[in-house]
């Protein structure tokens, strides 16, 4: 344990020093109430998955992983125990949040009559995935195929460098620019300015007021938009990473990007 975490230990009641991961963390050390806010921005649509990674295996399991459902009102929880993989479906998110606090907290598992062994293995789908994404969102058959020969993306374990690297190949070739938080107006609309290029898209500078912000300037353009979308990349942190995309499009890498975990969404919901 890091002085830091042991510091924590001391002084907070609730701080624990199991892993924890998600799209907006990954660490040693977190507050029992992480887990609530973490499952709070899956409900929400800012993330969509959260796992824990105990110091010692409890019973046999060494990860908890929650993963939004079909609906987003519901989640799956995994468990890998004794590197077996095995599935609760459709919990509440109420009913997670007490699973993965009782975990941490108590070391203990959920009944084993709640889940069953997932029997094969998703990695295909993931892998499949992945790729048509980069197809799509490359857009050029042969800097895609380069681009998959050249990055690991098997597994879902693999997701989140290969999406940090989509990220930079996307920018490589100005497919997205990715804008300070902050940014003004005046470099807000040449960049949307360049990822609109050729496709006859109006940006009205007139209606988008100075102090205002990035979600709300993408928010009046895409309402003006009929056939496109200006939408982001969720990379992390508090810059935006902007795309623009064809309606159909961005619908289907919205879709592709959760089978992977990971998120595409209109400019104004990130």
């Amino acid at each position: 344990m890091s002085i830091y975490n042991w510091i924590q230990k001391v002084l907070f009641e609730n701080y624990e020093e199991w892993h924890m991961k998600n799209p907006n963390y990954e660490g040693n050390g977190f507050h029992i109430s992480g887990i609530d806010n973490a499952l709070k921005a899956m409900h929400d649509g800012y993330i969509f998955y959260a796992e824990l990674t105990p110091s010692h295996a409890v019973k046999g399991c060494t990860s908890m992983k929650a993963v939004v459902g079909k609906s987003k009102e519901l989640v799956n929880l995994y468990l890998k125990i004794e590197d077996k993989k095995y599935l609760i479906s459709d919990l509440s998110y109420s009913d997670a949040v007490k699973i993965m606090r009782a975990f941490v907290k108590k070391e203990v598992l959920p009944d084993e009559k709640t889940y069953t062994e997932v029997i094969g293995n998703d990695d295909a789908i993931v892998k499949s995935a992945f790729e048509e994404l980069t197809k799509l969102l490359l857009a050029d058959p042969q800097t895609a195929k380069r681009f998959l020969k050249k990055h690991k993306h098997e597994s879902m374990e693999d997701m989140d460098h290969a999406w940090e690297e989509l990220f930079f190949a996307l920018e490589r070739k100005g497919k997205l620019i990715e804008l300070d938080w902050k940014a003004r107006k005046d470099s807000f609309i040449p960049d949307v300015s360049k990822l609109s290029a050729g496709l006859n898209l109006e940006t009205d500078e007139k209606i988008l007021h100075d102090e205002e912000d990035i979600p709300r300037w993408g928010k009046i353009l895409n309402a003006q938009w009929t056939e496109y979308v200006l939408s982001a990349m969720d990379i992390g942190s508090d810059s935006y990473a902007m795309m623009v995309l064809s309606k159909e499009d961005f619908e289907k890498a919205r879709e592709l990007a959760k089978v992977i975990l990971h998120r595409i969404a209109v400019i104004e919901e990130m």
